[in-house]
């Protein structure tokens, strides 16, 4: 009988049970060699490689257990972002976030064959900005043959860095065969968060989660999109993706205030206001309220009735050049009612 081991993922100590047989378990520990914990004690999660399935079926599915057990773990304790990363020799992590079919697995490999390689599934940072590998099997496409789940060493990926890890860079990535050359540029925040949030897990079961990403994004000096064709291409732009940004965007929180009026902002979790846009989390949805949007909502959450709303809007914005304005302000209050952005006391 062979004895379980431990695994490192993104700092939660997973222990994985095998099968019993030798060969079958020697294969796993050795896909599983750039995750082995070095920690002593009980483990946070354990998981069982499935014996009703083929053996490299099961070998694949059990990286999705390992996974989805460590982020439970994290949940609430991390921003756990759907991503890949690799590191400098200064530990600086660029993380690469967007969904499948952006290229993600692919660049972070290749990047990987050059730099410290962290994870191509999930990056994951505390409070402190702190990063933790996830160095599971990599998939490999083989011919005629079910994937076969090999090590990053194995797969000829550099070993981290001496130093800790810290998040330096957070890039969105879009891949398209018409970027000859990769390019990056800066993001806002209100048009980063939408993309960001989406790529991410137990976001709210963080208080402030807005707030919480808006200040990682002033950490690393703002967002910025990668727009690139080739992998391989990127390599050459690594310098300039390590080297620290200076683009972050101006923001702040909203105030809750416990108002008397007709209207209130109890289902909102969070909110931050930045470039003229109020950017709100009600449940698990994020909101972006452009436009006039953001005057109504603000008077609207403060106590105001129609009449000073529709002021406040007059105030700002002008009269419309078609429509009465106190009509056309009730059906965007409406609007802000409907998605939840508001309710009615």
């Amino acid at each position: 009988m062979t004895a379980p081991f431990d695994v490192d993922a993104f700092g939660v100590r997973v222990r994985v049970h095998g099968t019993g047989a030798p060969a079958a378990d020697g294969a796993l520990r050795a896909a599983w060699a750039g995750a082995l914990s070095t920690g002593r004690g009980d483990a946070e999660r354990e998981v069982h490689l499935r014996t009703d399935e083929p053996f490299d079926a099961a070998m694949e599915r059990i990286t999705v257990d390992v996974t989805l057990a460590a982020l439970e773990a994290r949940r609430g304790r991390a921003l756990l972002f759907h991503s890949g990363g690799v590191a400098d020799p200064q530990g600086r992590v660029a993380a690469f976030v967007g969904p499948s079919g952006r290229g993600k697995t692919t660049l972070s490999r290749e990047l990987g064959t050059h730099f410290g390689y962290v994870s191509d599934e999930t990056i994951a940072v505390d409070a402190e900005h702190r990063v933790q590998a996830y160095r599971k099997p990599l998939s490999l496409v083989r011919e005629a043959a079910p994937k076969q789940q090999v090590s990053p060493q194995q797969a000829g990926l550099r070993g981290l860095p001496d130093a800790p890890l810290r998040l330096g860079t957070l890039l969105i990535l879009d891949r398209a065969d018409e970027y000859q050359t990769p390019t990056l540029e800066a993001v806002s925040l209100v048009e980063a968060l939408p993309e960001l949030v989406t790529q991410m897990s137990y976001l709210c079961a963080h208080a402030e989660p807005l707030q919480r990403i808006a200040r990682l994004c002033d950490a690393v000096g703002g967002v910025r999109r990668l727009r690139y064709a080739e992998a391989s291409d990127v390599v050459a732009l690594m310098p300039e993706v390590f080297e620290p940004s200076a683009h972050a965007s101006t923001w702040r929180s909203w105030p809750r205030q416990t108002s008397a009026g007709l209207f209130t902002t109890d289902a909102v979790s969070d909110a931050i206001i930045s470039d003229g846009a109020v950017v709100v989390m009600v449940g698990d949805r994020l909101q972006v309220l452009g436009g006039v949007a953001p005057v109504i909502w603000q008077a609207a959450a403060t106590g105001s009735d129609l009449d000073a709303i529709t002021e406040d809007v007059v105030a700002a914005y002008g009269l419309p050049p078609r429509g009465d304005v106190r009509v056309l302000v009730g059906e965007a209050l409406e609007q802000l009612l409907e998605a939840g952005a508001l309710n009615r006391r």
